[in-house]
């Protein structure tokens, strides 16, 4: 039994979408809202786990 055909694929592509842009406008308004010793502390730990990297030790 077919249900539509091709409209289902176009309904679940069209609300992918949908769910895609609103993830991506909630994570932009998250970062946005972090403050100036938040987005320090990650710029360091960051660095820190690429240094680990070059170094190659484990976490």
């Amino acid at each position: 039994m077919e249900y539509g055909g091709p409209a289902v694929w176009l309904i679940v592509l069209t609300i992918g979408v949908v769910v895609l842009g609103v993830a991506m406008i909630y994570g932009i308004s998250r970062n946005r809202q972090r403050t100036l010793s938040e987005k320090q502390a990650t710029e360091a730990e960051t660095r820190r786990g690429y240094e680990k990297q070059d170094r190659n030790e484990p976490e």
